[in-house]
């Protein structure tokens, strides 16, 4: 679950400094790494990538979004927002102007740089993203004899997050007991989840998605080292891949 900041950690973790900003930008360029940008008030959002970063123009360019629709209410909002998580740091920052331009001849997003970014990291609210192609599974359970599996996104020992392509009808706050993820060579992890919310996305291809996040119910000790080893295992294996 993400907890709730004090003001204080807010501003110890909020950049404010141009050169730092940029610099951050043109990390998560460098790692194409997907955002979410979010915009009427939450209503809408979509995934993109970040392309590149113009300090004359004062502008940062992305990705167009996949949907004729969300793109032409993105052009109308007054703002909007961004986040990633990159090496389980969380990366915010708003920003306005929004516009559809040209970069090198292909039709491209940007926004004005935005005048402040928010870096926030602690040990529960760390979420590891999960590789997609061989994706892990949670069964969860409603009621008696329901299942429903679902790919994990990403996990942390404060909950996790699921991607499905087809439309979730989970309410806020409900419980679902008796879920099963399947960690594989880590274990089964047993777990209460709780619903924290049902967020629909768009893919960089336009297809819908939906994103549930959840936090865990009372995790016991023994799961919680689970999970964190399970991490520990995932962030070794990407370590080796990129130095090899």
């Amino acid at each position: 679950m993400e907890k709730t900041y004090s003001e204080e950690e807010i501003e110890r973790c909020t950049l404010r400094n141009r050169r730092e900003i940029v610099f951050q930008l043109r990390s998560l360029i460098k790692r194409g790494d997907r955002v979410s940008v979010v915009f009427q008030e939450g209503k809408q959002s979509f995934l993109t990538v970040l392309i590149d970063v113009s300090e004359e123009s004062d502008l940062l360019y992305f990705d167009i979004g996949g949907s004729l629709e969300t793109n032409q209410a993105f052009l109308k909002a007054e703002r909007c927002s961004f986040s990633a998580i990159v090496d389980g740091i969380q990366i915010q920052f708003s920003a306005r102007q929004n516009r559809e331009t040209k970069l090198r001849g292909e039709r491209v997003f940007a926004v004005a740089l935005p005048q402040s970014m928010l870096r926030l990291q602690r040990r529960d609210y760390f979420r590891l993203q999960l590789p997609t192609a061989k994706p892990y599974i949670c069964r969860v359970h409603r009621g008696t004899s329901r299942e429903t599996a679902l790919p994990l996104h990403d996990i942390s020992v404060g909950g996790a997050g699921f991607l499905s392509p087809q439309p979730l009808d989970y309410e806020q706050l409900e419980q679902l007991e008796n879920c099963w993820i399947d960690l594989r060579e880590s274990g089964m992890l047993t777990v209460t989840l709780e619903v924290r919310y049902v967020n629909p996305l768009e893919s960089r291809t336009g297809k819908p998605l939906w994103h549930l996040g959840c936090q865990f119910v009372k995790l016991s000790p023994a799961n919680e080292t689970l999970v964190q080893r399970f991490m520990a295992r995932i962030e070794a294996e990407r370590r080796a891949m990129a130095a090899g």
